[in-house]
């Protein structure tokens, strides 16, 4: 009589576990594809001149205001002397 095996094969764990990572990969791509805001918070940002179609924009779109301000206070300091 042949002797039943309990337990998972390794193959049988690695297919599963690819097909967890798969389904993450899509979630997570398709979560931070487009980022979100409450109504409040997309108003102060596009008040303050911030592009928020992507999470690349924003960033993009922040350096160049904080840039924007640096410059501002780099001329006041020239200025003052």
């Amino acid at each position: 009589m042949r002797k039943i095996k309990r337990g998972f094969m390794f193959i049988e764990l690695l297919l599963v576990l690819a097909l967890i990572m798969f389904i993450a990969f899509k979630v997570f791509k398709f979560y931070f594809k487009n980022p979100s805001f409450d109504k409040e918070t997309q108003g102060a940002i596009s008040g303050q001149g911030i592009d928020t179609a992507s999470y690349k924009s924003i960033i993009d779109s922040t350096k160049k205001k904080l840039q924007g301000i640096q410059d501002q206070e780099t001329e006041k300091l020239g200025n003052e002397k």
